[in-house]
């Protein structure tokens, strides 16, 4: 399907999008306050607090059931109600679990409101000395390294996705929407708690790469002072407001904070219970460890059967994140405590790594992967085209038109000629660095310049025989890494994994658009209004959903390629075929990203092989040359993204 057709019905409010009185009612809601007057400071890392969040979203689920003629109302009319006794942002955080989970606000094309929206006091971004976008490394002199990295950081629809995630995936499981009373946990929640920050890890670590900048210290020694510092910027700080009293907002940690010593003594029993588990293979005495319980055990989340025990002796992911949150000794907790602001910090990725090594090192200890039964086909290249070169026209039609182009200039008569020297072809892919304007109303109205990457759009070509006699169902799985962590499996990124026919006995041109890619957020958020603010139906109805496909879960489509470097970044792209009919799992619905969301609550992971595949196993010996040598539905091959100053953009018609 093209953007266009996607994007067909679906516009911002500002481009005609329908804003009903309902959804202007959780806009109004979901709107965090300058002012929290409660006592109490609501964490989705506290398991006490995200309990009784979950509860509430199952309380909010019950009553939309009772009252199937105004559910809407009367959910937002209890939420108000609950306000009084309960700290509103643990109310708001349920609000949304129910949203995204419940038909009553899907069927009327309820949304959450993008976080600009909801929070915009965590979306300024942080006052920067130095570059702010330079490809040099920041020296010692001119500050803290770390500000070299504040435009990824602190790019508001990184924080969005963030916390949209932990939305979708809630470590308590979701009601079932049928009867609330009924704890669902989604399917292979913890592998993907697992690769879904993998993956978030491997693209800070490319784009510190691209900057000279060293690769992510894991913070794995819990004595040892943080020497990251980080001080939020002054709309997110703790101030005082003469017409509303204490903002009660989050706290600064000093470089080289340490923890408190009993929250150390904590983590470091946690961990130890880890590390015995990796050690034998074994969460308990006749539970073998999988990537999807260690995941959950370590998140945590639930694990049916020995929840007791999670609860005691796991967690030490979120632990860590309140531990760090809770650093300082005054009231105001740390961004590290929050979802939606906690990728901001240096510290968040540290952490992360850290558990992402101990999860790698149980991974490690596996088998590579055995390839020796590969599917009959033969992938000979992967051709790249930039969108904006193609002679096509950009509208409902122009995949279709993409793909003929394919056909005609590399398939056919060309399929097996050398098509390098093409005009339409290119051997870079390109970046380039976009700012728009940001007005933070809540006090001075003051203008803030928001920097964020974007990619120069473009289409794949894959030419590939089938070489049997019958039609057959490809997986094509897309991924690229530098060139100087081509080794370390763990920083391969996926960009694509879609599902294409090839006929029998055929040579076939496969065209992708890269904007359908399976980690994005769909429909992708391309212009400024879009990346600000949420689709909305255009129709006149509020009681149909055309739009169930779309849950506003996924990565950022502006951050779907790695900055790369002036002058070009060396990468490698491969892709690996395998058979569909081995990696297919029936499902209804698609919400946002299929890699990174999957699916409705009942329903399986859309894909049977292991999150990450071919990279979830070592390589063999150790060599990503050798575990891919020989193998005719696999293809790898040298590239490079140029960060430049600009490129054409291609404008969708209609959208």
């Amino acid at each position: 399907m093209s953007l266009a057709k996607a994007r067909k019905g679906l516009k911002t409010a500002k481009k005609g999008g329908i804003l009903t009185d309902q959804q202007k009612s959780v806009n109004e809601f979901l709107r965090v306050p300058k002012s929290n007057k409660t006592s109490s400071r609501f964490s989705p890392f506290n398991r006490d607090q995200i309990r009784e969040a979950y509860n509430y979203c199952a309380k909010f689920m019950k009553i939309a059931n009772e009252n199937p003629d105004n559910p809407i109302e009367k959910v937002l009319e209890y939420a108000n109600e609950a306000t009084e006794t309960t700290d509103p942002e643990l109310i708001r955080y349920a609000l949304m679990s129910f949203i995204t989970h419940h038909p009553s606000a899907r069927n009327r094309n309820l949304r959450i409101p993008p976080l600009i929206q909801r929070s915009p006091e965590s979306c300024v971004p942080q006052k920067k000395p130095g570059p702010v976008v330079s490809d040099e490394k920041v020296g010692e002199s001119e500050g803290d390294i770390e500000y070299g990295m504040n435009w990824y950081r602190e790019d508001p629809n990184l924080s969005e996705h963030h916390e949209h995630w932990h939305i979708v995936y809630s470590g308590q499981g979701i009601p079932d929407y049928k009867n609330p009373d009924i704890r669902v946990n989604k399917d292979r929640h913890g592998e993907l708690f697992v690769y879904m920050h993998r993956q978030m890890l491997a693209r800070y670590d490319i784009e510190r790469l691209g900057m000279n900048l060293p690769l992510i210290k894991p913070l794995d020694n819990y004595r040892a002072p943080i020497e990251e510092g980080y001080k939020p910027n002054t709309n997110l700080r703790d101030r005082n407001d003469e017409s509303v009293g204490k903002i009660d907002t989050f706290g600064s940690r000093e470089p080289n904070s340490a923890l408190k010593l009993n929250k150390i003594n904590e983590l470091e029993k946690k961990r130890k219970v880890l590390e015995k588990a990796i050690e034998m293979g074994k969460l308990t005495d006749d539970i073998e460890i999988t990537v999807d319980l260690l995941g959950a055990f370590v998140e945590p989340s639930n694990i049916p059967g020995i929840q007791e025990m999670v609860d005691k002796q796991g967690g030490l992911h979120g632990d860590g994140h309140g531990a760090i949150g809770d650093i300082n000794d005054d009231d105001d907790p740390g961004v590290m405590t929050q979802t939606r602001v906690a990728v901001r910090d240096p510290a968040f990725w540290r952490w992360h790594r850290h558990i992402d090594n101990l999860i790698n090192t149980w991974e490690e200890k596996q088998e590579p992967n055995d390839f020796s039964n590969s599917p009959p086909v033969g992938l000979q290249d992967i051709i790249l085209v930039f969108k904006d070169k193609l002679p096509i026209n950009h509208g409902e039609t122009q995949d279709d038109e993409a793909a003929a182009f394919g056909e005609k200039t590399f398939g056919g008569e060309n399929f097996d000629t050398d098509v390098s020297d093409n005009k339409y072809v290119t051997h870079e892919l390109q970046t380039k660095m976009k700012s728009r304007i940001f007005v933070y109303t809540e006090d001075s109205q003051s203008p803030e310049k928001i920097d964020y990457l974007y990619p120069r759009e473009f289409y794949y070509y894959f030419r590939v025989e089938n070489t049997s006699s019958c039609q057959f169902e490809a997986t094509f799985r897309v991924f690229i890494v530098p060139e100087e962590l081509v080794e370390s499996r763990c920083h391969w990124i996926e960009l694509d994994k879609f599902k294409e026919s090839l006929p029998p006995n055929s040579k076939t041109v496969v065209c992708r658009d890269c904007d359908m890619s399976s980690i994005v957020r769909q429909p992708p958020q391309k212009t400024e209004d879009e990346l600000d603010d949420t689709a909305l139906p255009t129709g006149t109805g509020t009681t149909v959903n055309k739009h169930k496909s779309y849950c506003d879960c996924g990565w950022p489509f502006h951050l779907l390629l790695p900055r790369g470097r002036r002058g070009g970044m060396k990468f490698k792209l491969l892709v690996f075929i395998s058979d569909w009919s081995e990696d297919e799992v029936p499902r209804i619905s698609r919400c946002g990203s299929i890699s990174f969301c999957a699916s409705e609550a009942s329903e399986k992971y859309p894909d049977k092989k292991p999150m990450g595949y071919p990279f979830d196993r070592p390589f063999k010996n150790n060599s990503y040359e050798e575990t891919f040598a020989g193998l005719n539905n696999v293809v790898i091959r040298d590239i490079c993204i140029n960060w430049v100053d600009e490129f054409p953009e291609v404008v969708v018609e209609g959208c």
